[in-house]
């Protein structure tokens, strides 16, 4: 169900791995999106309710006057261009906001509708430079290579000289051709990649396993030695592959174990 609310705050804090604290935007609290593997699967009523906060945009133009310079990343507790935006324009608005003030804007997506080249103009009128958090692991082009939408969006942000950041968070084994993904990026693209990381103390590797022996049945056994067996052999492989190439980040350090 989509609930409107009214806001009072338009920042958030969120604690990063390493126990800073960063300032959040989020237009929706819930995602449309559902991936199976997000850690928010771990509650049974993550998104049952899409709650919309419909003055942010009003609330964000007078907090930024007191507000200043620093970090701020749109798109925690949802996804800004799932398919609701379409609707609302919510994100929108905030980026519009944002983009005369002194803040340095992260915007972080996996949505494959393209709804993010809507905002071009927007995106290339910011003071300082907005840079595009873009996951290429979303779950309607995880099996797609480099026919991926996103990767697609991402070469195109970049032509247009848009600073783009490319996620394949989580790698998904077997699913993804990782070669054809890293190689079908514009060689200028940053590109991080993470295993997939379990809670199975909740709801996550059910939900991950079920989406796995729906759609790719094949692979379950290999998953359940990668969800309860902790098998990272598949990891290994493409850390040793990509270990030395200088525009790929490693979320994970399995060759220092």
């Amino acid at each position: 169900m989509i609930k409107e609310i009214l806001v009072t705050n338009a920042f958030e804090k969120e604690i990063q791995p390493d126990g800073s604290k960063v300032d959040i935007i989020d237009s929706y609290v819930g995602c449309q999106l559902q991936c199976p593997y997000c850690f928010q699967m771990n509650d049974i009523n993550w998104s049952k309710d899409i709650i919309v906060r419909k003055n942010i945009a009003d609330i964000l133009k007078d907090q930024l006057k007191k507000k200043g310079s620093g970090d701020v990343y749109i798109g925690s507790l949802s996804d800004p261009y799932m398919p609701l935006e379409d609707e609302y324009h919510l994100t929108r608005k905030c980026i519009h906001v944002l983009s005369s003030s002194d803040m340095n804007v992260y915007i972080t997506t996996k949505s494959d509708n393209e709804l993010i080249l809507r905002d071009l103009d927007l995106l290339k009128s910011f003071k300082n430079p907005v840079t595009i958090l873009l996951g290429l692991s979303n779950l309607n082009q995880a099996d797609r290579g480099a026919d991926n939408a996103n990767i697609k969006v991402a070469n195109e942000l970049k032509k247009e000289g848009i600073d783009v950041w490319a996620f394949i968070t989580p790698i998904l084994p077997y699913v993804m051709n990782i070669d054809e993904m890293i190689n079908a990026l514009d060689t200028n693209i940053p590109i991080y990649l993470d295993k997939l990381r379990v809670m199975t103390k909740g709801n996550q590797d059910k939900k991950i396993y079920n989406w796995i022996n729906k759609k790719y049945p094949q692979y379950a056994k290999e998953y359940e030695k990668i969800l309860y067996e902790t098998d990272e052999s598949y990891y290994k492989k493409i850390i040793e592959k990509y270990r030395m190439d200088d525009r790929i980040t490693f979320m994970f350090d399995l060759w220092e174990r």
